[in-house]
């Protein structure tokens, strides 16, 4: 989570998806990318050789005194890229879960998971 003062969303285009809406808008909330936890390599392997070093820096990973993640890992979270975000070819894979599932792309994701909702209960103890 990042306190900050006026947040920004960013809906141009490409953002007509559902699941791009509620990811920007999550940003907005505070919420960091799933795929940059400091406990990330646990559960994904990040293809840096199929990724344009323009692009490295949204796999960064954040350090532990960054954020502190709430909940378990969320392999169904709307903030979680799919495997193919940011490729620089077609095709390729930017990142994949190391226990085999699929990653899907946010804009395919119909919402929050489970688990972004408990979340945001969490922070906003609503």
């Amino acid at each position: 989570m990042i306190n900050a003062g006026e947040q920004k969303v960013s809906l141009g285009n490409g953002c007509h998806f559902l699941g791009v809406v509620v990811h920007e808008l999550l940003h907005a909330l505070g919420f960091q990318h799933e795929h940059s936890r400091h406990d990330r390599d646990d559960y994904l392997i990040i293809h840096w050789e199929n990724i344009d070093s323009r692009n490295y820096g949204a796999f960064m990973k954040l350090k532990p005194n960054e954020a502190r993640p709430l909940t378990a890992f969320d392999y169904n979270s709307i903030m979680l890229y799919g495997e193919k975000s940011f490729a620089k070819q077609y095709g390729l894979k930017s990142m994949s879960a190391k226990d085999g599932r699929f990653l899907e792309e946010a804009y395919y994701k119909p919402g929050m998971s489970a688990i972004d909702v408990q979340r945001l209960k969490m922070l906003y103890q609503c």
